[in-house]
């Protein structure tokens, strides 16, 4: 592993540099990182391109003051990644991955019409379409041109965030501490860092098991190691369920796909029962502490988020007024929110898609992703195994309907690989 990194240090280094550009050159890494992107492409390197777009997206979700910069560069660098969409190589039918989902985008743009939040939903819509429409092909592109390089680095990128947070918990633990409370890694919060070490998890098994060589035996325990000690010591409810449904999901879909899918279906549908009872599992098992159960009848907020947003879905219950609309509904419940000790998040995707394009957007939404999900499964039924922890992670945050976050790139670029079946090669096929 340290021989790779070793090998690619110039391509690291490059990385590094549009951070420290960005935390110590202030408004010149608006334009040093774009032309760099060109400069990069050029050459070829589209592989870095791609894993510096997503280690910026993962530094913008920090609020470390350091790290400001990646709100506004993420942006740029989409922008640059449309422009590069444009002339890079197509393969056939490069916009296979967004066509189930443009009913839904025309939702979403006509409910822009008098939104009073037209701008900032505009700008949100685009991105979305954006990212839909880029990282597929490139991820293509990359499985034809470097895959083993491609999926290494991959998997290398998400390390050195994870290890990285986890060093700092030592060297300097107010960095990562949210609210002096909870480890939160490089992410923004601790349920962030749930949600990155879930969808790394899902990457890293899916990487692995069609391609273990790529990785020694050590090496896989390692990853698995940091990402497990980090989801701990986050303590996000969240991201530990939604991992522990995957890797379940993963195990029965392994030894039988129709009856692994039925099992994992009705432990899904009985998720209620469960959580009634949640409580006298973790008391039998004294981790009442760690699981926080002083919040769990709130859900930290959440229930009375999800009233908010369920009253004032009833306005607009079949169509609304586009992305953002939810951030300006949930402005007008400050005071209220903060009595209850809540930062005025849905913390649901389900609502909040309804929220913002009505019912009929939210249909159409989970339309497109399950287009691409059933695409992927014609190649392998364990595809099936992110689905059911990507139900749960999207019930409890609002992660899904957001374009330029660390998560939903992971999705996108899980559902490109598993629905290429250039993927499944081996060395030598």
């Amino acid at each position: 592993m340290l021989n790779e990194l070793l090998y690619e240090k110039n391509n690291y280094l490059t990385l590094l540099f549009w951070v420290l550009v960005g935390a110590f050159a202030g408004p010149l890494v608006y334009v040093v990182v774009p032309v760099h992107m060109l400069v990069l492409n050029k050459k070829g390197a589209l592989l870095w391109i791609l894993l510096g777009l997503w280690l910026v997206l993962t530094l913008s979700d920090s609020r470390q003051p350091i790290f400001s910069f990646a709100v506004n560069l993420k942006t740029a660098m989409m922008l640059v990644m449309g422009y590069l969409f444009l002339v890079m190589p197509k393969e056939d039918d490069p916009l296979r991955f967004i066509k189930p989902f443009i009913p839904f985008f025309a939702v979403a743009f006509i409910a822009l019409i008098g939104s009073p939040v037209a701008f900032g939903g505009f700008q949100k819509t685009v991105s979305y379409v954006l990212l839909l429409t880029v990282i597929p092909p490139t991820v293509n592109l990359l499985l034809t041109w470097e895959k083993e390089r491609f999926l290494y680095h991959l998997i290398m990128v998400g390390v050195i965030v994870l290890a990285t947070g986890l060093a700092l918990r030592f060297i300097s633990p107010g960095f990562v501490i949210f609210k002096g409370e909870r480890f939160s890694g490089l992410l923004g919060n601790p349920n962030g860092l749930g949600i990155y070490g879930f969808m790394f998890t899902a990457l890293f098994t899916i990487v692995i098991y069609f391609h273990k060589y790529l990785f020694t035996r050590n090496q896989i325990i390692f990853v698995y190691a940091l990402i497990f000690v980090s989801l701990i010591l986050g303590g996000s409810r969240g991201g530990i369920f939604s991992t522990a449904l995957f890797l379940a999901a993963w195990f029965l879909l392994r030894r039988d796909s129709i009856m692994g899918f039925i099992v994992m279906s009705l432990i899904f549908l009985s998720y209620q029962y469960v959580m009634a009872n949640f409580e006298s599992i973790v008391l039998s098992l004294g981790l009442e502490d760690y699981f926080r159960l002083e919040t769990l009848d709130s859900g930290s907020g959440r229930v009375v988020a999800r009233q908010v947003a369920m009253e004032n879905i009833q306005k607009n219950y079949w169509f609304s007024k586009g992305f953002s609309y939810n951030e300006l509904v949930f402005s007008h419940y400050k005071d209220f929110f903060e009595k209850h000790g809540h930062q005025g998040n849905v913390h649901n995707s389900w609502l909040t898609i309804w929220l913002d394009t009505g019912l009929a957007g939210l249909i159409l939404f989970c339309f497109g992703w399950l287009v691409n999900f059933i695409r992927a499964s014609r190649f392998s039924p364990l595809v099936w195994a992110v689905l059911f922890g990507i139900l749960l992670s999207i019930s409890v945050e609002s992660w899904l309907v957001a374009s330029l976050n660390p998560f939903t790139i992971v999705l996108v670029i899980i559902l490109s690989m598993m629905g290429n079946e250039k993927f499944y090669r081996q060395v030598g096929d």
